[in-house]
């Protein structure tokens, strides 16, 4: 892409707005934050269990707290941050275009792998350059949104957000949660593309009657993908957080974690490495219940 597609842009912004009340539920479900109380539910197996309720019952709690406003909490950072990333990965892309020159020769040839693995390794340089660019708005926005758990007002605007981080943990703490984020789109890029190469090359063959299911490949492997790595965005999201000056990141709302491997081990130990990953169906652990509510 030679020139920046702000169209693209544009409407990413936009669905950003749109979304962020269910993007604020689950930033605070994936911190562990449950005011309102489980209730005895069937599940969508028809098996009865204790559920909390669902993401709309929580945005519904945020808006009588906070009122309309408070609903796009955290709204101003996310914008950034994923602006930044679409133009990251556009301008990574613009410089890498003599690369994909390059992939285009070598799908020529005889090795069937070569091609997509240069064409992977070219999408994970931009990606992962979006994302460290994008990381320290991201993190702004968890701490934002994290604020409706203590009602602080430390994190008030992108300028006294800044200073509170760098104050409190110099520049590494705008990369809060990085690594985890960071592993997850490494895995998920690289478990889609050459799964799904390998499906529609060996699976999916021209010879087969099943060659038209080819355009739905990336869509399944994609939803595989990212169920094998949300426990990588959990973590993410709390890393964030977590050790700050917030009531959400410290006990006895959440442990403060010397590190993100120590998170998920803990998160798969209790059992919560996958909140948030359903926002209707949403089972309550006896163990893990208990009145996070203020």
């Amino acid at each position: 892409m030679n020139n920046l597609d702000w169209n693209s842009i544009a409407v990413g912004v936009g669905m950003t707005v749109v979304a962020h009340p269910f993007t604020y539920a689950k930033v605070l479900v994936q911190l562990g934050h449950e005011p309102l109380a489980p209730v005895m539910r069937r599940n969508m197996f028809f098996r009865k269990q204790l559920q909390y309720p669902s993401v709309f019952a929580y945005i519904k709690h945020i808006n009588t707290t906070d009122g309309y406003v408070g609903l796009y909490r955290g709204l101003l950072p996310r914008i950034f941050a994923n602006a930044s990333t679409s133009i990251t990965y556009s301008l990574v892309g613009t410089v890498s275009c003599k690369i994909k020159c390059l992939c285009r020769v070598l799908k020529q040839t005889h090795n069937a792998w070569r091609f997509p693995i240069s064409q992977t390794t070219r999408e994970m340089a931009a990606r992962c350059s979006a994302i460290i660019i994008s990381q320290p708005f991201h993190v702004i926005a968890i701490r934002t949104m994290a604020e409706f758990v203590g009602h602080e007002t430390i994190y008030t605007n992108i300028f006294t957000s800044t200073a509170e981080i760098y104050r409190e943990d110099g520049i590494l703490g705008f990369f809060a949660g990085i690594m985890p984020r960071l592993a997850s789109e490494v895995i998920t890029i690289w478990l889609c593309n050459l799964l799904a190469h390998t499906v529609n090359t060996y699976v999916l063959t021209d010879t087969t009657d099943l060659k038209d299911l080819r355009q739905y490949t990336h869509l399944v492997v994609g939803y595989v993908a990212q169920i094998i790595t949300y426990p990588l965005s959990v973590t993410s999201t709390v890393m964030a957080a977590s050790g700050t000056r917030l009531r959400a990141g410290n006990p006895p709302c959440m442990p403060v974690y010397r590190g993100w491997l120590e998170c998920l081990k803990d998160l798969h130990k209790t059992g919560a490495s996958n909140r948030g990953s359903s926002m209707f169906f949403r089972k309550a652990a006896a163990h893990l219940y208990s009145a996070s509510a203020v």
